[in-house]
């Protein structure tokens, strides 16, 4: 199994039909099988999408909230975009918060195999819609014959004790869903910098693997370089986009892509690109 985390910062700094294009290139080229996307954006104001449209798509909505997906979602037109060519592809988005410059924020996630048990949960301090720092976390269970679950997430890592606040957060949601007895991989933009916060990411590390860590090929695993918000090299590098599980399975290689090297850069982040055998066993917590 092939799975593929990216901070894509949508409808932002970059031309969304082409960043759309390459992630799409990137699926078929790499054979993806699990997506988990961060900042997938849509305005406010845009018209809602018809529910049999999203129907036909692939969409599966979490059973917490009914999410108002608009026409220019950044996940919803991926959608379409695979559909094009020919990939079934299921996929869910939940809004985290808003902006005033009229752009609502959220996380997102694509699977080739069907999506169960989808849920929404909030896990940061702040439940207010208009405060940046508000997080809620995407978690669903694939139809494979261990009931895999991975959940899309974006943390407030940059706050060590929001971040221990949030991490703690989903840790009791995962046991509350009863998930925490099957392999469950977490994937996206932690915004914890191994070499840097070495409390929150031991704590990362207390529970669940870090697969870059685990992986018999790897290159060096940086995800943002430069400190203006990624875009600008300054010779300073950060991880801070990981993959975690709690599975024992074997991760082949763990790379990143969309870096400028590996693939266009497309975003503020580098993409991170793990293949893990598909025998998957639960630790123990």
């Amino acid at each position: 199994m092939r799975m593929l985390t990216l901070n894509c910062h949508s409808l932002l700094n970059y031309d969304s039909e082409r960043q759309i294009q390459e992630i799409v290139d990137q699926i078929v080229r790499e054979e993806i099988d699990v997506l988990s996307l961060q900042e997938v954006n849509q305005s406010q104001l845009a018209d809602a999408v018809a529910e049999d449209e999203l129907e036909s798509l692939g969409y599966k909505e979490p059973a917490e909230e009914s999410a108002v997906i608009k026409s220019d979602n950044f996940a919803c037109r991926l959608s379409r975009a695979l559909k094009k060519v020919k990939l079934d592809f299921k996929w869910s988005w939940n809004q985290a918060y808003r902006e005033a410059d009229g752009l609502e924020w959220g996380v997102a996630l694509f699977s080739r195999l069907s999506l169960t048990n989808v849920h929404s949960a909030l896990i940061s301090s702040s439940d207010f819609a208009d405060n940046l720092t508000k997080r809620c976390v995407l978690l669903a269970q694939l139809a494979d014959e261990t009931k895999t679950v991975v959940a899309a997430v974006h943390f407030n890592g940059e706050n060590s004790s929001e971040f221990r606040y949030e991490w703690g957060n989903l840790m009791e949601t995962i046991v509350e869903l009863g998930l925490s007895s099957h392999p469950v991989y977490l994937l996206g933009n932690f915004n914890v910098d191994a070499e840097v916060d070495t409390g929150s990411y031991t704590l990362m590390c207390q529970e669940f693997d870090d697969t870059y860590c685990s992986a018999i090929s790897k290159g060096d695993g940086m995800t943002v370089r430069g400190r203006l918000d990624g875009w600008d090299d300054s010779g300073i590098s950060e991880r801070l986009d990981y993959i975690l599980t709690n599975a024992q399975n074997e991760v082949s290689y763990s790379r990143v892509c969309f870096d400028g090297n590996i693939g266009p850069r497309i975003s503020n982040h580098a993409g991170v690109l793990i293949e893990v055998s598909d025998d998957s066993e639960t630790c123990s917590a």
